[in-house]
């Protein structure tokens, strides 16, 4: 079993499309307790994730983690891997195609993301590559997950900066963000070229599994509410079909 971890959707985004393209079981486990993650402290982010770790490798024996969520994969990543033997997987840009990018480019982040990825602060020295931080978006993604109009205003009231006005690719770097991928592109009067690195993850997650003849997912909280649970089995099987 692969079992993947992140404070929300965003999580959900990456165990989905690994569904659509492997067969194995998978649980997803929805940190609803701690989120957000992109302002938590490193100290506190290894501390939390080690207990999801823990308890997703003694109720689900799961073979392979995902650290289905950026923030956790570019500030504990190192650390965590040490501490256990199954195969932890992170969420990591593919530095190759981010070059083969149009040079404006836009890195969209959490702010610890943005902090701890030394790809996206070399590139933000070079010219045509800006970043771009939303407080508390992530968060606002999770509870509008059939709402997303009220995401679009938010992100119109920032991307249509005219700093951005000639940004044509957009680097999504926080797995929250493949969720609005059409707002996101309603918010630019040009065609926009969206990379994320979910694709790169499935690739891996293949390398470390023997795919079975059947498969399942499975949801789980960590702080439980059983709206929150429906809603998310819902998202899923929406885009499932």
């Amino acid at each position: 079993m692969v079992g993947f971890i992140d404070s929300g959707v965003g999580g959900l985004n990456v165990m989905l499309e690994c569904y659509k393209n492997l067969s194995e079981d998978f649980v997803f486990l929805c940190d609803n307790k701690n989120s957000p993650y992109g302002n938590r402290t490193k100290n506190k982010l290894l501390k939390i994730t080690k207990q999801n770790i823990d308890y997703l490798i003694k109720h689900y024996k799961v073979s392979v983690i995902v650290l289905a969520c950026n923030t956790l994969s570019y500030t504990i990543f190192k650390e965590i891997k040490e501490m256990y033997n199954v195969k932890i997987i992170p969420m990591q840009l593919n530095e190759k195609k981010i070059n083969n990018l149009s040079k404006e480019v836009l890195f969209f982040a959490t702010k610890n993301t943005i902090k701890n990825n030394n790809l996206i602060k070399n590139k933000l020295k070079e010219n045509g590559y800006k970043c771009l931080y939303i407080k508390d978006l992530a968060k606002k993604i999770d509870n509008n997950l059939f709402y997303l109009e009220n995401i679009e205003n938010t992100l119109k009231k920032h991307l249509k900066n005219k700093k951005y006005k000639n940004i044509n690719s957009v680097v999504l770097a926080c797995t929250h963000f493949v969720t609005i991928k059409n707002q996101i592109k309603n918010c630019f009067k040009n065609n926009i070229t969206l990379y994320d690195n979910i694709s790169e993850v499935v690739e891996t997650i293949k390398e470390n599994v023997s795919e079975k003849n059947s498969k399942s997912f499975h949801i789980v909280l960590t702080d439980y509410n059983y709206a929150k649970y429906v809603e998310l089995k819902a998202y899923a099987y929406k885009n499932l079909r």
